[in-house]
Parts: structure tokens; C-alpha cells; sequence
């Protein structure tokens, strides 16, 4: 059997579903207002000159060995004054990777003080690269082929560059660079100049004189022209009138052959 309900009490009951929903309401505005001040709060901090980087000596730089803290600098390329909340250290480490040379890296942001900690390991250049001995232009290079003004190392650096020199294409790089250097790693023979300005003609300069390599595509060829090197270290005492060839010619390692300074040549025994 139902109750029956009097018209009083459906009214009270309306009063106070009103009341519940007037009550959510300024529940939802307080929450909604709270949540805008402290947005708010946060962008008016963040605006402050005590939240932004404004200099470089912000930027502290750790674990560099080779590369000057002012280089790592000028690659993150940070336009000052810069809101810390707009840094992303995912695009800064990126570059970084890519126009430095480097191998691994962390970024971390630190707000009290404002300052950006960069830990870095580079890596130590391995060969010059020279246009003249006099050039004040002159890069280093490393074992990826990235190069970097001799500036930008360390004094220490500078002071003890690496003995191997390159000449290069015009404005380029040396083709092949990266498993060119593999392979000559490897030599027992020692290397001091490699010009490869035309890879089609690759040339060494090597304890045992000038050496033509040819193409370079290949590393597996490559690395049997570099054993094939070691095997005719001696091919000077072993010829007659050695001053008379221009160089060893290993563009084919399985019929290597001396090239005559006046463009005859002679299959070494």
C-alpha cells in the first residue's frame, strides 16, 4: 500500500533539490575560480625577472673535456632574457646532438636560482682539416665528421691537435668520412694527410709515401686495401730507383702497381 504524498511535501522537496543544485553550483564556480588564481598565480610568477634565464653564465655546463663552455653555449643558441618555462630540454638536447660533438647529454631545468644545468660528453676531435698550413679558418673534425672551428676546443686542444690532416671538397665534407676513418684506424701503416676532395681518387700520405686508394664506397674493399698497404710497406727498398715513382696505386688491391712520375707505371714485386 502507497503512502500518499501531500502537495507540502512535494514543495519542501523541491526547495531542496534547489538547494543541492545552488550548493553544486558555488561548489563548481569555487573550484573553477581556485584552480584560475593559481594559474594565474604561476603565469605571474613565471613572468618574473627572478624565473627567467637573462644571461649565459646561467647556463652552467659540466662534463665537457674537449669543447669550450662558450661553444656548448652557442649551440643551445638560448635567446636571453628566456622564460625558464619556455625551455624545452628535449629540443636543446637535439640540437645539441646534432650540431655539436657530442654523444650523450641531460638538460635540467632549476628554478631557485633560475639556471639551466647542461651535462655533456663530448668528443675529442680526430683529424685537421686544412685548406694551407696558414689559414686561420681551419676546422677539426671528428670521428662522426662533424666540424667545428679550431676555436672552439679547449686550450689543451689547440695546443695538441691531432697529427692527421684532410683536405676536403670546397665548403663539404670528406665522402665516406665515417668508415674511411674506421679503416684507417686499423693500419699498421701510419697515416699523416688524406686528401679526399675527389672520393673517385682518394689519396693517403703515409710513412711509406703517397698512396692512391680510388673509391672508397666499399669499407669491406676498403679495409683490403689498407692490409694490402701494410703487406707492401717495403716496396721502397725493394725497388730500384724509388724517387722515380709518383705513388702506390691500390685502386685495385688484388694488381697493385707503382705510378711513374711521368704516368708509366710498374706492378711492385
Amino acid at each position: 500500500m502507497h503512502q500518499s504524498v501531500s502537495p507540502e511535501q512535494l514543495k519542501q522537496r523541491r526547495r531542496q533539490l534547489r538547494q543541492q543544485r545552488r550548493v553544486r553550483a558555488v561548489k563548481s564556480l569555487w573550484r573553477f575560480g581556485c584552480m584560475s588564481g593559481i594559474l594565474a598565480g604561476v603565469v605571474w610568477i613565471a613572468n618574473q625577472p627572478n624565473w627567467m634565464l637573462s644571461k649565459p653564465e646561467q647556463v652552467r655546463i659540466e662534463g665537457n673535456s674537449y669543447l669550450t663552455e662558450a661553444t656548448v653555449r652557442s649551440i643551445l643558441a638560448i635567446p636571453y632574457p628566456q622564460l625558464m618555462m619556455e625551455l624545452a630540454p628535449e629540443q636543446l638536447s637535439a640540437r645539441l646532438l646534432d650540431r655539436g660533438s657530442m654523444t650523450t647529454l641531460r638538460i635540467d631545468r632549476g628554478l631557485l636560482p633560475p639556471r639551466l644545468l647542461v651535462q655533456v660528453r663530448d668528443s675529442p676531435p680526430v683529424a685537421r682539416i686544412v685548406e694551407d698550413e696558414s689559414s686561420e679558418t681551419q676546422k677539426f673534425v671528428d670521428a662522426r665528421g662533424l666540424q667545428l672551428p679550431i676555436a672552439s676546443y679547449q686550450s689543451i686542444v689547440q695546443q695538441s691537435p691531432p697529427n692527421l690532416r684532410l683536405r676536403v671538397p670546397e665548403r663539404g665534407n670528406c665522402p665516406g668520412w665515417t668508415q674511411l676513418y674506421r679503416s684507417i684506424q686499423t693500419s699498421p701503416v701510419a697515416i699523416g694527410r688524406i686528401d679526399c676532395r675527389n672520393p673517385q681518387i682518394l689519396f693517403l700520405q703515409t710513412e711509406v709515401g703517397k698512396v692512391r686508394l680510388g673509391n672508397i664506397e666499399n669499407e669491406s674493399r676498403l679495409n683490403t686495401k689498407i692490409q694490402k698497404l701494410d703487406r707492401l710497406r717495403d716496396w721502397k727498398q725493394s725497388t730500384p730507383n724509388p724517387e722515380t715513382f709518383d705513388y702506390l696505386d691500390l685502386e685495385n688491391p688484388d694488381s697493385p702497381h707503382l705510378q711513374l712520375k711521368q704516368s708509366s707505371s710498374i706492378t711492385p714485386e
